[in-house]
């Protein structure tokens, strides 16, 4: 498509946060995409009203029929007209809206007396209420936004303006900006603008925005979009100062930042960054704190650095629109500390785990000041969760999700199912209000629904606990949704409480959480000690090992020790999943247990290191496979029974440890049926049409995990180049690696997409990869793609342990992989549905969770 991006450009100019998300957008959609993107900017004064309605009349009738869509994101650009125009609302104009400073009068009509506060107004409204100028003024502001209406709007508006029939007094005082007329004027514009039969697709820069009243019709869908900065941040070494950037006026609210700051004992300095009008009376304010520097204005680069080194970020705007400083500081790995009425800031900022939202008063500021200061390792580690908390907020999620803005919109086409996850009330996010937003399913919390009421579950039959190096809920990559559905399910059988019992290095604190009827996660984080073995040893190893740090590590940590102690007492059966934490299991447990093996981690690992590297005796790789293969020997041959994905790993670990096959149990890896849509071939074809897909795609999702990067790969160097008239998405975490950097033309790399983006591409995809040829167990994103009804091409090795037949999915050898797309490509839409439909069907019978933990909860209760 060729997509006109439309803007205004302000008088002066000035460069904003609008400016980067235009400026960004622009490039990533000509980067990322196959669309082209034009930003086109018209000067637009708003100084006073008459600047404002020639802006709103000049974009009314702006000519941009030679463009496919239209975006907008803010007033008065999207007065164009176009009729596949889409809009990403940053923000109306505010002194209008919710910043209207006359709140008490805003319920009356402008034509009413009670709603001028000033006599002059007032009086004005009275006596001129039933001149024809005003009568017809009335009529068009108290009738149903149309379009049609512009032409005689705009005249009626530069009557009161210019005309002789009304004095200079009596104008100034009816057109008073802001005042009640001029809102109600540009109200009826911005509902012209913004009408459902005019905006093909409703967006939003944060739940905030969308919160607000009168910013969209009522009841209209809109998606939720949290685009990312244009800075590139990242963590440094050292963390020995506070900083922020603002521009120094009364909405950041610096003065409550110095006043707070300057309460505490804190003894790191704070670093403002920026100029503005308050400039000289806040440097006068603290210039008897030496911890206090301004440093004035500062280039990208400079502001980069600042970050770099900073031990946390303070940003205290009230009622915020998004907040790209938040954005910028946590993805540079800093907690941030903000305010309970900050805004847009506070959907990223989790008090105690990513930073703090405290009362906007300077005593509570002062103690988080604090707090961060008096316990840095503390600071470091909510900067880390921090960076996590924003991970899913990139270019390529912000480009994939307005390219398919609209389709919640209802028409022929039936709509996405809006999939909702199942968990407690910890991590729910309140619904928007008035119901007008859709769920911001990219944010880590808004898949959590409301908390499964206390009487859902019955513990009756004992206490499961499970050992595991990382946390499941939410569920994202293929090892988080095993264990998460596959010991909810258990939970429920076999009428137990079961506990996860979790080495985290991404939370600060402690933490328990409800996360399904009868399933608990209690998340302990890892201390400096540990973190900073499992850092050399990443280090030595050039791989991610917090697994394979975690085989002694758990020593150093007395808070994980003693929560083990505690819940290993009341304990009836206990699992270790994963071989990681077998020690730390024998060591203070005595009862019955399992072990759940979701790989053979010792040939795993071998490929993840290098079998090369791994071979020479005293490498480091060669130690670490020694306790891998240690830890997962005593997990196979001292435990009470394992349980596999698949059966060839209890054949493996047979070959490797002389494990007795028969304590093993099969539970494969399953679907959440639930969660997943059927989309059959007609309706795939029709969302592709309306998403404008110029060819055919091919999607691979994966996790940063050897297998699938040596898939990635395969895909990248041998596919693409096969089949340039296919586009091929790669999705996941794999896309973070930097083996993925330059890719082939007809490649693009998504990164971690939100669960609306993957729902967009599980529905609209042509055809799934799964050019597996390494790793065990089975390839759970296998269910993903033959449950939403996706045509599948895989490995045999990729089939393993599903076993799907030829008649549910297109499977051919690497050699024969490019020539079977071909085909797959070619069939006919009858012969795709009739193998999308066989692969559903044969999902749901033998890959349901509730049916495939039956057995093994009979058994253990037996």
């Amino acid at each position: 498509m060729k997509i006109a991006l439309i803007a205004p450009s302000s008088v002066p100019f000035t460069v904003g946060g609008a400016e980067k998300l235009w400026w960004g957008l622009q490039h990533h959609v000509n980067q990322l995409s196959d669309h082209a993107m034009e930003l086109i900017k018209l000067p637009s004064p708003e100084r006073n009203f008459d600047e404002l309605m020639e802006s709103y009349a000049r974009f009314a009738v702006l000519d941009l029929s030679h463009f496919d869509r239209v975006i907008s994101t803010k007033y008065p650009a999207w007065m164009v007209e176009h009729p596949d125009h889409h809009v990403y609302l940053q923000h109306t104009l505010r002194g209008l809206y919710d910043t209207y400073p006359l709140p008490e009068h805003a319920r009356y009509s402008p034509f009413s007396p009670h709603a001028w506060p000033n006599a002059l107004g007032a009086s004005a409204i009275v006596a001129l209420r039933h001149h024809p100028d005003m009568r017809a003024l009335r009529r068009l502001l108290e009738a149903r936004p149309e379009r049609a209406q512009l032409p005689e709007l705009f005249a009626r508006v530069a009557s009161l303006r210019e005309g002789r029939w009304l004095s200079d007094k009596m104008r100034w005082g009816l057109l008073h900006f802001p005042g009640p007329l001029t809102r109600a004027i540009v109200h009826h514009l911005d509902r012209i603008a913004l009408d459902p039969g005019a905006i093909r697709g409703y967006n939003a820069i944060s739940r905030n925005v969308v919160g607000r009243d009168n910013y969209f019709p009522p009841g209209v869908p809109v998606q939720v979009v949290h685009h990312p900065s244009d800075l590139p941040v990242f963590e440094g070494r050292n963390h020995d100062y506070f900083f922020t950037v603002s521009r120094l006026d009364g909405p950041k609210r610096i003065e409550l930042l110095l006043r707070g700051f300057m309460a505490s004992d804190a003894e790191c300095e704070l670093r403002i960054a920026g100029t503005g009008p308050e400039e000289a009376r806040l440097r006068q304010l603290a210039a008897d704190d030496p911890r206090v520097r301004f440093l004035g204005f500062l280039r990208d680069s400079e502001i980069v650095a600042q970050y770099r080194d900073a031990l946390a970020v303070p940003f205290l705007p009230f009622d915020e629109d998004y907040g790209l400083i938040t954005v910028e500081a946590m993805g540079a790995a800093k907690a941030v500390i903000t305010c309970h009425d900050a805004g847009g800031v506070n959907e990223f900022v989790r008090h105690g785990e990513t930073g703090w939202s405290v009362a906007p008063e300077p005593d509570a500021l002062a103690a988080a000041f604090d707090e961060a200061d008096g316990d840095r390792q503390r600071t470091i580690a909510m900067g880390r969760s921090a960076r996590q908390a924003v991970q899913h907020v990139t270019w390529q999620d912000t480009v994939l999700r307005l390219e398919h803005s609209g389709a919640l919109a209802a028409d022929d086409t039936p709509p996405f199912p809006v999939l909702r996850g199942r968990g407690g009330a910890d991590w729910a996010t309140p619904g928007a209000a008035d119901g007008r937003a859709t769920a911001d399913a990219e944010a880590p919390d808004a898949a959590a629904p409301a908390a499964p009421a206390q009487d859902d579950e019955d513990t009756s039959q004992g206490h499961w606990l499970v050992l595991n190096t990382y946390a499941v809920y939410p569920p994202m990559g293929g090892g988080q949704n095993r264990m998460y559905h596959l010991y909810r399910h258990l939970a429920r059988a076999a009428r137990v409480r079961i506990t996860l019992l979790v080495l985290d290095e991404q939370t600060p604190t402690p933490r328990e959480l409800r996360i399904a009827p009868g399933l608990y996660e209690h998340r302990i984080p890892l201390t400096s000690r540990q973190q900073a073995r499992q850092l050399e040893l990443t280090r030595a190893l050039k791989a991610s090992v917090a697994d394979i740090a975690a085989i002694h590590g758990w020593q150093a940590n007395d808070a994980y020790i003693a929560a083990l102690r505690q819940h290993a007492r009341s304990a009836t059966l206990a699992i270790c999943a994963h071989p990681y934490l077998v020690h730390a299991l024998r060591a203070h447990y005595s009862g019955p247990w399992l072990y759940e093996a979701h790989n053979v981690e010792g040939d795993l690992k071998r490929d993840i290191l290098g079998r090369e590297a791994v071979a020479v005796d005293g490498s480091r790789a060669a130690e670490a496979i020694a306790w891998v293969d240690e830890a997962e020997r005593l997990a196979c041959c001292e435990a009470d029974r394992v349980v596999v994905c698949a059966r060839g790993d209890l054949t493996r670990f047979h070959a490797l440890y002389g494990m007795d096959v028969d304590k093993g149990i099969e539970i494969p890896n399953c679907a959440a049926l639930e969660n997943l849509p059927f989309i059959d071939v007609a309706t795939r074809r029709r969302w592709q049409k309306r998403l404008v897909h110029g060819r055919p795609l091919a999607l691979f999702v994966g996790s940063w995990h050897g297998p699938n990067l040596q898939a990635a790969h395969f895909i990248c160097r041998r596919l693409a180049p096969r089949h340039p008239d296919v586009g091929f998405l790669l999705a996941g975490s794999l896309c973070d690696s930097p083996e993925f950097r330059h890719l082939p033309p007809n490649v693009r790399a998504l990164g971690r997409v939100s669960d609306d983006a993957l729902r967009v591409l599980l529905a609209s995809v042509d055809v799934a990869l799964n050019p597996m040829s390494a790793g065990s167990g089975s390839n759970l994103k296998m269910l993903d793609y033959t449950a939403s009804g996706i045509p599948v091409l895989t490995t045999p090795f990729g089939n393993r342990g599903l076993g799907f037949p030829d008649d549910a999915v297109w499977v051919a050898e690497p050699d024969d992989f490019a020539d079977t797309l071909r085909a797959l490509l070619e069939a006919d839409d009858a012969t795709r549905q009739a193998r999308v439909a066989r692969a559903r069907e044969l999902t749901a019978r033998q890959f349901s969770w509730a049916a495939a933990v039956r057995p093994l909860a009979l058994k253990l209760i037996t």
